[in-house]
């Protein structure tokens, strides 16, 4: 039988990835599991997913479900992984003329990949700005900005320097050790209400006699995260420190806003609601959009409040 490959994101929140697989978590639960590391984040998991590259993704709510929405039927929504918000720093160049997010109308954004997190949020920053709804504030596209896809966070920091790009988004603390050195210089910060990542998986697999690998594997990282929060105050700080060389005081402030799922196989039907209304409004998707039972396979998951 084939490993069941589970694409992530290589920050801070993936952590439990690795400790479920150095403890032998995914053994436990008779699940062979390949780890699968996508910079590119949910855009680059997507694609994966359509090429068969990979079974499982752990990928932000709003990728997912625009995803869906727009006919990406080689996937469905299996469980919530973490419940809270990613709060999303928005930044530009050093050297940028842009001191806040008010003169950005307009202007180049830097994305990972179309359909990514840093797409679908440079669409709702633009309808809390109004820019949405004002033709004049759009470009000759129809959009609210150009985008410029550059495959990953490096090449974006360096996009924003040397000012090809205006400005880009990126988690807060992922982002937090280049504005500190001065590297990039934060604007502002965006946080939706949805939780942060969930996990899809193909539908392949959820159609296969080997779907029961899906919450087996779910399960297994359940367990990890669950020790990797009892361990928050020494060896899952040194953990992170040692793999992604932050510095020890942001691990822990991190820590103080992280927060796992209890359930990983309960996705929140509000959350799915918010989720459409809000990518409806920014401009994201069309109406209706999709209903949680239409984007989550209930073999799998179950829906909750």
């Amino acid at each position: 039988m084939s490993p069941v490959r589970i694409g992530y994101v290589p920050e801070h929140f993936s952590t439990p990835l690795y400790i479920a697989r150095d403890n032998g978590f995914f053994k436990d639960n008779k699940v062979d599991v390949e780890l699968v590391c996508c910079p590119g984040g949910t855009g680059e998991m997507t694609q994966k997913l359509k090429d068969k590259e990979l079974d499982i993704a752990i990928a932000l709510t709003e990728g997912l479900v625009a995803g869906i929405a727009k006919g990406q039927d080689w996937y469905k929504i299996v469980g919530t992984y973490v419940d809270a918000p990613l709060c999303w720093a928005i930044s530009t160049g050093a050297e940028s003329k842009h001191r806040s997010i008010d003169t950005l109308s307009k202007s180049d954004a830097a994305i990972s990949r179309i359909g990514s997190g840093s797409h679908i949020m440079a669409y709702v920053l633009a309808d809390q700005q109004g820019w949405l709804n004002n033709n004049n504030n759009k470009t000759a596209t129809g959009e609210p900005f150009d985008f410029t896809v550059l495959n990953n966070f490096k090449a974006m920091r360096d996009a924003v320097n040397d000012l090809s790009s205006d400005f880009f988004m990126w988690e807060t603390f992922t982002t937090k050790p280049y504005h500190d050195s001065g590297e990039v210089k934060r604007i502002g910060q965006i946080t939706p209400p949805w939780p942060a990542f969930l996990f899809a998986a193909h539908t392949d697999l959820l159609e296969s006699s080997n779907s029961d690998q899906i919450k087996q594997a779910i399960l297994a990282i359940q367990k990890a995260t669950e020790l990797f929060i009892d361990q928050k105050e020494n060896e899952s700080v040194e953990r992170i420190m040692s793999i992604l060389d932050y510095p020890e005081q942001d691990v822990r402030s991190w820590f103080k806003t992280v927060h796992y799922a209890a359930d990983p196989t309960l996705v929140s039907r509000q959350a799915i609601q918010v989720t459409v209304s809000t990518l409806i409004k920014a401009g994201v998707i069309e109406r209706p959009g999709p209903a949680p039972e239409d984007v989550c396979d209930l073999k799998v998951a179950h829906l909750g409040d």
